[in-house]
């Protein structure tokens, strides 16, 4: 049996809760929860309360994530999956193909969420896709912004944003270390270390992680050659801070990341490598204003292998190579924001920002393993935005918020050198768009408060979708470099407050209507091929509600719904697709939580969620998805400093289809059993 290998686990465990020093701390810990007066910077650029946003933040605390089953930086969208109304993809990225890990906001589809990992983009400037392993393990808090946002983004935050926060850096020492292994061979090691006097801070994180997982094609699809899907990476990174005075800091941060992958043959595999480095300036001028400056620079070498599946995709008997690919890119932005008041308590921020990518795809091809011929196509592309915003406090209670953002992006000099016959010149791409935001929060009582916004957004295609073609399983995915910009219009609302005589109980309800004009969509050209086209209009429309009630000291729960409707409203070229969903975008979620126990003895998180189905594809003829999952953690402090921990991911079990390309199906996240210690000084 599968799950016959945790026992080991388990029995370890339990033998350390019972001779575990008596004397361990027996002082409660405070259960977090969403308070009023927490800061956020993700919703309007610049620190503003929670309470006061006019949009339905979300916050994941540091303590939230260490207790919970997903503390590693690199399953971040994991732990996202227990926030209603996101949705990463529906397989974990540590099984997934990296160019199909992504996130959903409000259900406009994937690749329209700016994810950002302290002020740093992580979505793939080639791709889209977001790269969720190069996220360190020292995170500090999470902040999840649903809504459009490219009236301070730009391009990439069409759907909204996700910002990760890494622990600020200090005075003094510190080191720690995260060593952990479970079934189906899988192994977690991570180390922290810093060190910081009042001028000068410095940290250093190493992890490596390693999994055979499972095979992911379901046992009646199997055939010889299929195989488990690996998954191995190591990323190392480093930060160093220079605090010439009280109000200025200087930081310089990098990492390496180096991952290899196979997706359940022998020839299909993954390999990526990635350097990049940041530098960013924080200059407090008091009555002059906050400066704020952040250059950035990513270089990576993206290589993937996919093979022919004979004597048919579903008869899988041999399997030869087709396709090696490369792709070399290079990404580079920077930005500068200020932010100051005019008379007093109103804010006001301004800023500009920029960014280009170049990249290139070598496609080495392949027949019967011979090989047949070399593609080459290269392409760049280069935006730049500026944009404002006014938080105005009108009265005391209403508050006011226009902002506005200028974008131009370009895509220029691509071309492609084909196997065979003449090299073909892509044109020119130019865009030049405006996108406002209105928004208003208003304090009805002390206890309840209501906001809402209106706002327009936009994306530009990547050089991915517009000159990128590749394959797995035997489908093709065509580029078009035709496609224009998706526009966004859209509206969205919320109300929440807190109950109780301590506010322990904290509830929210908010809801969204946005309108796609020309979203982007695989559309099928048959039973093995796609093609990207601009799909008329898509209107998602949704809600969602969410509980959080601290019960004692040692209980707190978690519970929350959304619902999301999102569809092709109008496709003229293509009638009959017309009221067909959106893929990979499921109506339904649930996610509960509970959180009990205290640290002298045990602390137990247990999750649920639920996620209804959702189609793969354009017509709905691939349902995936509609699946209840059950995930836990267990901790226990053995003394100040160091943790026991035991996690299970699936703990049910439940086999169910995540994904499907073509006619194959890809099996979900599988159980997995993991125990370790944690041991910080």
């Amino acid at each position: 049996m599968r799950g016959s290998s945790i026992i080991p686990f388990c029995c370890l465990f339990a033998a350390c809760l019972i001779l575990s020093p008596a004397a361990a701390e027996e002082s409660a810990q405070e259960v977090p929860v969403m308070t009023t007066d927490e800061v956020v910077i993700s919703a309007t650029r610049t620190a503003e309360p929670i309470g006061q946003s006019a949009q339905a933040v979300t916050v994941l605390t540091r303590e939230q994530i260490e207790r919970s089953p997903y503390a590693g930086g690199h399953q971040l969208d994991d732990l996202l999956r227990s926030v209603p109304g996101v949705q990463p993809a529906t397989l974990s990225s540590r099984y997934n193909h990296p160019t199909a890990q992504s996130v959903t906001l409000n259900g406009l589809g994937t690749r329209r969420t700016l994810v950002l990992l302290d002020g740093v983009p992580l979505n793939d400037g080639f791709g889209g896709w977001v790269n969720w392993g190069l996220i360190p393990n020292d995170i500090e808090r999470v902040e999840i912004v649903p809504g459009g946002a490219s009236n301070l983004y730009g391009t990439w935050a069409m759907g909204g944003v996700i910002h990760v926060i890494t622990k600020t850096q200090a005075e003094g020492t510190g080191f720690k270390v995260d060593s952990q292994a479970g079934t189906l061979s899988t192994y977690q090691q991570a180390l922290n270390a810093r060190y910081g006097t009042d001028r000068f801070r410095f940290a250093l994180g190493y992890r490596w992680f390693h999994t055979n997982g499972i095979i992911p094609v379901p046992a009646y699809q199997q055939g010889p050659i299929d195989r488990t899907n690996d998954s191995r990476h190591q990323l190392i990174n480093g930060r160093l801070a220079w605090l010439p005075s009280s109000t200025t800091t200087v930081d310089l941060s990098g990492s390496l990341f180096r991952e290899d992958r196979t997706f359940g043959t022998s020839l299909s595999l993954a390999s990526r490598t990635i350097g990049n480095v940041a530098l960013g300036l924080r200059s407090d001028q008091s009555r002059a204003g906050l400066w704020e400056g952040k250059l950035f620079g990513q270089w990576q070498t993206f290589r993937n292998l996919t093979s022919q599946i004979t004597p048919t995709p579903l008869v899988r008997l041999a399997e030869f190579q087709n396709l090696i690919q490369t792709i070399p890119s290079n990404d580079f932005g920077g930005s500068l924001q200020w932010t100051g008041s005019l008379w007093g308590p109103d804010r006001l921020v301004l800023g500009a920002d920029a960014r280009t990518i170049i990249a290139q795809a070598t496609d080495d091809l392949f027949s019967s393993g011979n090989v047949t011929g070399r593609t080459i196509t290269k392409g760049q592309q280069l935006g730049w935005g500026l944009f404002g915003e006014w938080i105005v406090p009108a009265t005391d209670r209403l508050t006011v918020t226009p902002s506005v953002r200028m974008d131009w992006w370009k895509n220029f000099g691509a071309h492609s050198e084909p196997a065979t016959g003449p090299s073909t010149q892509f044109r020119d791409n130019v865009i030049d768009v405006v996108n406002p935001k209105l928004a208003v929060h208003y304090v009805l009582t002390d206890r309840v408060r209501f906001g809402a916004s209106a706002y327009q957004g936009f994306r530009a295609p990547t050089i991915n979708e517009l000159y990128r073609g590749f394959g797995f399983g035997g489908f093709s995915f065509l580029p078009n470099d035709q496609l224009r910009p998706e526009r966004l219009t859209g509206v969205d609302v919320k109300m929440e407050g807190e109950l109780l005589a301590d506010r322990q109980l904290h509830w929210r309800l908010s809801g969204h209507r946005d309108e796609v004009k020309d979203q982007i969509l695989f559309l099928s050209q048959g039973p093995l091929s796609a093609q990207r086209q601009n799909a008329g209009e898509t209107l998602s429309t949704g809600g969602a509600i969410d509980l959080s009630y601290r019960v004692s000291p040692i209980l707190s729960l978690n519970l929350g719904y959304a619902y999301v409707d999102s569809f092709i409203s109008s496709f003229p070229g293509s009638p009959d697709r017309e009221g067909k969903r959106v893929p990979n975008v499921s109506r339904s979620q649930v996610t509960m939580g509970l959180t009990a126990g205290q640290s002298a003895w045990a602390e137990v998180t247990i999750m649920a969620r639920y996620l209804s189905r959702q189609f793969a594809d354009d017509v709905n003829t691939q349902p995936v998805a509609d699946f209840v999952v059950l995930d836990a953690s267990v901790q226990h402090q053995l003394r100040k400093g160091l943790r026991l921990v035991l996690t299970g991911e699936n703990l049910t079990d439940r086999q169910y289809i995540a994904t499907q390309t073509g006619p194959i199906k890809t099996l979900g996240s599988p159980l997995l059993i993991m125990g370790g210690i944690r041991a910080e000084y």
